[in-house]
């Protein structure tokens, strides 16, 4: 587990080591700093968990430093300690209004200062908690449960988003529809345990053999889509064979033993005078694919527009 970082700004050097004593002897990351012009650049660049600010520096107020910090919303999870000379109370007010969590008056007791940390760490560390749980539950709203590719939802959105781009800046964008050869036969000969298995394992060749810029979903049952950005339709023909001979060459290992699957592709593409919206480049990409199963299965087939396109370049 990371320690917990702790930045001190205070430009009297006596406190600093003081402070970094007992922080460093109660397990803690120290950093310290005598101005708010290095805290600044530290703190907007490094990671860290706590500040402890002079709310008198030389160079700037420690409360407009606080202020600065919170306003990024990187930072509105870490927690500030402001440090003052000044007992007023009005002065505090502004210091809170401003961004500060908490606020201690020198002369302080270290165990006072220690335990307003305790209590910023158990804030901090409940906002990480509730962070990670947020990304957790988005990540699983955009995936599917079985083969952890994303969803179709998600590749309908990212589709449309990538779409739009192509369009605005004449970059290519091509997509692959891939489908199961017989896979209801799979299901019929070895049970949906089997058939799960497969999924499975022909999505794990789909994320390995696609580029980091590529996005592979789940599009429904035993079809999937594989997005291909700054991608021109030789080169996403090219990819699509590859993943058609990849499938075909690999036994897939299940409970019922090794099971041998196929499939069949059908490929579109953009820039493409036809095509003026992200669903018709899947119907193209859709009526090739259902070419390659009346063809004969286990086979990529470029969608009729695109390679009249390709033709007419």
């Amino acid at each position: 587990m990371p320690t917990f970082q702790i930045a001190v700004v205070d430009d009297d050097a006596a406190i600093r080591r003081l402070v970094r004593l007992f922080l460093k002897r109660s397990g803690y990351d120290v950093a310290e700093f005598a101005t708010g012009n290095e805290a600044r650049q530290y703190l907007t660049t490094k990671p860290w968990d706590l500040a402890i600010l002079d709310r008198r520096l030389p160079d700037m107020d420690g409360a407009m430093l606080a202020q600065e910090l919170k306003s990024n919303p990187e930072f509105k999870t870490r927690f500030i300690i402001m440090l003052t000379g000044e007992a007023d109370q009005e002065d505090k007010v502004e210091g809170l209004d401003l961004g500060a969590d908490d606020y201690i008056t020198k002369p302080f007791q270290s165990a006072e200062l220690l335990a307003r940390i305790r209590a910023g760490k158990r804030i901090v560390d409940l906002q990480k908690e509730l962070l990670e749980t947020n990304k957790r539950l988005e990540r699983l709203s955009i995936t599917d449960g079985l083969t952890a590719l994303f969803n179709h939802r998600y590749f309908q959105d990212e589709l449309a988003r990538a779409f739009d781009e192509s369009a605005r800046y004449g970059r290519p964008l091509s997509l692959a529809i891939v489908d199961l050869d017989f896979f209801k036969k799979i299901n019929d000969t070895y049970g949906h345990a089997v058939g799960d298995e497969v999924l499975k394992a022909v999505s794990k060749i789909f994320q390995d053999s696609t580029r980091s810029a590529d996005l592979a979903a789940r599009y429904g049952g035993e079809e999937f889509g594989i997005m291909m950005p700054e991608t021109n339709l030789d080169d996403a023909f090219v990819f699509a064979e590859k993943i058609r001979s990849l499938v075909e060459s690999t036994a897939i290992q299940t409970q019922a033993g090794p099971v041998k699957v196929t499939v069949s592709i059908g490929v579109s593409a953009v820039p493409h005078p036809k095509i003026h919206a992200a669903k018709e480049l899947v119907v193209a990409a859709d009526e090739a694919l259902y070419r390659a199963k009346r063809g004969g299965r286990n086979q990529v087939q470029v969608a009729e527009s695109a390679r009249s396109s390709a033709q007419l370049a």
